[in-house]
């Protein structure tokens, strides 16, 4: 459960700094669509007929997702303990790195499997995944 809850902290560290309204709400969403790829990757994997899901059980999945993730991290506002916590965590790069790397494999093994012909799309989510981390380096190459 650690891993998922710094995977919020980073979600809403980032994106509270565009966001200064609901970077809690934006977090539990990245983490469902993420989670929602993920499910759909292994159904693939594993042979099911995704066709029998159908339109509905598609758009019903990341719906769910978001209920879900909403008691484990924003019901009685339990993010705010593990957020205090991860602040004090000094050299937090390395943790940043497989955040990044979870969510762009994820985005990039989806297109992968669904065999989209879409490049153009997967180099500007990379890009913009990528770009979000160099305030981080940053501060870690001044230290």
């Amino acid at each position: 459960m650690k891993i998922a809850n710094y995977l919020f902290y980073r979600l809403y560290k980032n994106s509270s700094v565009t966001n200064k309204s609901i970077p809690e709400w934006s977090s539990i969403i990245v983490i469902s669509i993420t989670l929602s790829f993920n499910i759909i990757c292994l159904a693939i994997i594993f042979d099911y007929d995704i066709k029998s899901i159908g339109k509905k059980g598609f758009q019903s999945l990341p719906i769910i997702l978001i209920v879900i993730n909403y008691f484990i991290f924003l019901h009685k506002k339990r993010y705010l303990n593990f957020i205090q916590s991860f602040d004090q965590i000094k050299n937090k790069l390395i943790y940043d790195t497989l955040v990044l790397l979870y969510i762009l494999g994820s985005i990039l093994f989806f297109f992968y499997l669904v065999e989209m012909e879409v490049k153009y799309w997967i180099y500007m989510i990379a890009l913009i995944l990528l770009t979000s981390q160099i305030p981080n380096f940053i501060r870690f190459m001044k230290k």
